[in-house]
């Protein structure tokens, strides 16, 4: 792989390298601080209804980085649930679907808290529970692999969907945050996947060869056949 080919694909994958990045060095804060003040900051990036009445855009950018339990094993997730997903939709595009898909999944979640707290269905502590962690990303990412990804990356992110499938939907018949938030962005992934995808020329990430003209383009020092007779030609 040359040069040239290393940089497009960081280029071509920024999202993907970006958010990796951010897990990696959020989460080796994290753990490495005291027990007393990792739990203040879980409880300040937890999206649970307090924290999204008073801090809103703060807790809903930082959870997404903090998890509660295997901060390595998210990492490597982040890889085989974003990577793939970036080449087909490029930066802008990937970036948009999963904070679309992060928000959602969290807005339906704590909404079914918050209804559930109006109407004297839950104690009063539902309002501070804690409710932090990547995987309003991650599994729909997952998803979108298993189904869309080329077939080296669709068994890995089918392994990962199997390790977390247990987990994915405990306390769903009782309406708990993440049971209900998983179900919410697996079932709105693939429909704003496949909008977003609609007229997007997925990336290549490799370098034309040298003497090769890229179809569309004009090698140079020839002049278009619809080029006006009058227009000067630029040295």
């Amino acid at each position: 792989m040359t040069t040239v080919h290393y940089g497009v694909v960081l280029r071509t994958r920024a999202a993907t390298w970006a958010y990796v990045a951010a897990l990696a060095v959020a989460e080796a804060v994290v753990w490495s601080l005291s027990p007393e003040h990792k739990a203040r900051v879980v409880g300040w990036v937890s999206t649970n209804v307090a924290n999204l009445s008073h801090h809103p855009v703060g807790s809903l950018a930082a959870s997404a980085l903090v998890p509660d339990s295997y901060p390595v094993v998210w990492v490597g997730l982040a890889v085989v649930a974003v990577l793939p997903v970036n080449a087909l939709l490029g930066n802008r595009r990937t970036v948009l679907l999963f904070v679309l898909l992060h928000l959602l999944g969290t807005l339906v979640s704590e909404g079914v808290v918050a209804w559930r707290l109006a109407h004297a269905a839950l104690p009063e502590a539902a309002r501070h529970q804690l409710d932090t962690g990547p995987s309003f990303v991650l599994v729909p990412g997952l998803v979108l692999v298993v189904l869309f990804g080329t077939w080296w990356w669709r068994p890995i992110a089918a392994v990962g969907m199997w390790g977390l499938w247990p987990y994915l939907f405990v306390g769903l018949g009782r309406l708990e945050v993440a049971a209900v938030g998983h179900v919410t962005v697996m079932v709105l992934a693939v429909p704003l996947f496949l909008l977003l995808r609609r007229g997007h020329v997925p990336a290549t990430g490799r370098p034309v060869p040298e003497g090769v003209v890229p179809e569309g383009a004009v090698p140079e020092g020839v002049v278009p056949a619809d080029a006006s007779a009058t227009e000067p030609l630029t040295p």
